[in-house]
């Protein structure tokens, strides 16, 4: 296959891209191996040659090494990617497999538990280690265990329940919200006591209890 059929592969591939998720070279990488069946470190070379190219050409924009966003033209001009949505979508997904999840204080505010906006946005994510850009407003963590799609809900649960002892808490009945929070994820209450007590300490294992079983209010724990 010749040279330009890669470059033409590569660019119906990032015309297909959503726009607000990153693109990882290693991804494009890896479908154009596939794609031609060419070992994946000339795939490598031949995707950055032309990511870069399209770069110069102000059809994507590098958010870090190896990492790109769509630019998307406006009525006032070239409007470039989101820097931290970009970080934020590698660290909660990886492909098309979760891998991390919303967490502390930012989770709290997503659910209702308190009413403040915190300026950093927290998440545990298995890639807890990737270098952020200077300046970016996300803090990451290490998560409880391994995320993936099956665990994923359970781990953001009892997460919730560790971040109420952890930071401010204003919801007048904060057991009735990550009640419900376990009723519309449609979480297995066994399930979620099983990872409490192989993840958490004694204290929490009893929360976990109280909140999946309908115990006593969380204030009262």
């Amino acid at each position: 296959m010749h040279i330009q059929g890669y470059g033409k592969h590569i660019q119906n591939q990032i015309q297909a891209w959503p726009d607000n998720e990153p693109i990882t070279t290693l991804a494009m990488a890896a479908d154009l191996a596939g794609v031609f069946g060419i070992d994946i470190e000339n795939a490598k070379k031949v995707t950055n040659v032309n990511i870069m190219r399209l770069a110069g050409k102000g059809k994507v924009a590098r958010i870090q090494k190896g990492v790109y966003g769509k630019t998307k033209e406006t009525p006032f001009g070239k409007l470039l990617p989101n820097t931290d949505d970009m970080i934020t979508g590698l660290l909660l997904h990886d492909g098309k497999n979760i891998s991390g999840y919303i967490a502390g204080p930012t989770l709290l505010n997503a659910i209702g538990l308190c009413s403040w906006m915190p300026k950093e946005r927290h998440i545990a994510a298995n890639h807890y280690r990737r270098r952020l850009p200077a300046g970016s407003p996300i803090r990451v963590y290490r998560p409880l265990a391994v995320v993936n799609d099956d665990n994923a809900a359970y781990l953001q649960a009892i997460e919730a329940l560790i971040s109420i002892d952890r930071y401010h808490v204003d919801a007048e009945k904060p057991d009735k919200i990550l009640r419900r929070m376990l009723q519309e994820n449609h979480l297995d209450n066994e399930r979620l006591i099983w990872y409490a007590r192989n993840l958490c300490g004694q204290k929490m294992l009893l929360k976990t209890i109280d909140i999946a079983l309908g115990g006593i209010d969380i204030e009262a724990s």
